[in-house]
């Protein structure tokens, strides 16, 4: 059977009605499938907002532990630079005791200056018991090794227990702007030779019998020292076995001096002489005039360190 057509306004009516039985029952669906679609995005936001927060805090806690563990390292490694930048303390050996006679003895110590970017000033003396000599004046240069004395020590008996003791010990640093070669510097104001050694052991000094030595101490420098103070060492088989001090007046450069010094006590058949300088080659005070070389006061060319 054929069912019959609407015509006109019916079928309009017929038609809205059918659009409007399908919005009727495709809204819901259409809204649980909004729905979804939101969902899964917002679940797809929230994921993602989940694992960058956590790579930002995983990935921050590394990287604040290195930085951390750099500043560290680099504290640690500024700490062990200016350690060893710093000056090292003075290295002395043990107070040694020669005799002139039953009353009458001196003392020295060997010390050692282990920095080369510094010198030191100090003040020293010894100690051996109830005895306590009276307080020098000291310098060491860089690197060197010096003779600290105390001559004609008097004591009723052989001292035992001598002991150096360096106080008030201050620290020059070398500029290196203004003295770029501190081993230069120093050798061509270092530079004395002894020549003409002659020893004697049986000098008639007085009523005594002594022995002397004599030699030519001879400025090879280009400098003039107003009162050099030079350690005298008489040695044999590499043995110290006397000591002694030369102060010299106005040691200018080129001059060869003539000097004789007597040794006491014990008296050895031969020795050689041995002249260590004593001279604080930074002290503008040292010369009878200002080194040639240097345009600035000697003292201005450190950086002082109590």
């Amino acid at each position: 059977m054929v069912e019959p057509k609407l015509q006109g306004d019916f079928a309009d009516i017929e038609k809205r009605y059918k659009e409007e039985v399908a919005v009727t029952t495709w809204r819901p669906k259409l809204m649980l499938i909004g729905l979804v679609i939101w969902g899964v995005v917002d679940a797809a936001l929230v994921i993602f907002f989940l694992v960058t927060v956590t790579t930002y805090v995983v990935q921050g806690q590394f990287d604040e532990v290195k930085t951390i563990g750099s500043i560290g390292q680099n504290a640690g490694l500024a700490h062990t630079m200016a350690v060893a930048r710093l000056a090292q303390p003075i290295l002395t050996n043990d107070a040694r005791v020669l005799t002139h006679d039953t009353t009458t003895y001196d003392m020295y110590a060997v010390v050692e200056n282990p920095n080369t970017e510094w010198y030191a000033t100090f003040n020293y003396n010894f100690t051996a018991g109830q005895i306590i000599t009276p307080v020098k004046e000291g310098n060491l240069m860089p690197g060197e090794n010096r003779y600290l004395t105390a001559l004609n020590v008097k004591a009723d008996a052989r001292p035992v227990g001598s002991k150096l003791v360096v106080n008030d010990v201050v620290w020059h640093r070398i500029d290196h702007h203004l003295i770029a070669d501190v081993t230069a510097f120093l050798a061509v104001r270092n530079d004395f030779q002894v020549t003409d050694e002659v020893y004697a052991p049986d000098v008639v000094l007085e009523t005594d019998t002594v022995g002397r030595s004599t030699f030519t101490l001879k400025n090879v420098t280009a400098y003039s020292y107003f009162s050099p103070v030079f350690t005298v060492l008489l040695k044999r088989g590499g043995v110290i076995i006397g000591i002694n001090e030369v102060t010299l007046s106005q040691f200018v450069t080129g001059e060869a001096r003539a000097i004789s010094v007597h040794w006491f006590g014990d008296i050895p058949n031969s020795g050689t002489v041995e002249v260590v300088p004593m001279i604080n080659y930074f002290d503008e005070t040292v010369y009878t005039k200002p080194p040639s070389d240097v345009s600035v006061d000697p003292r201005d060319l450190i950086k002082s360190r109590q």
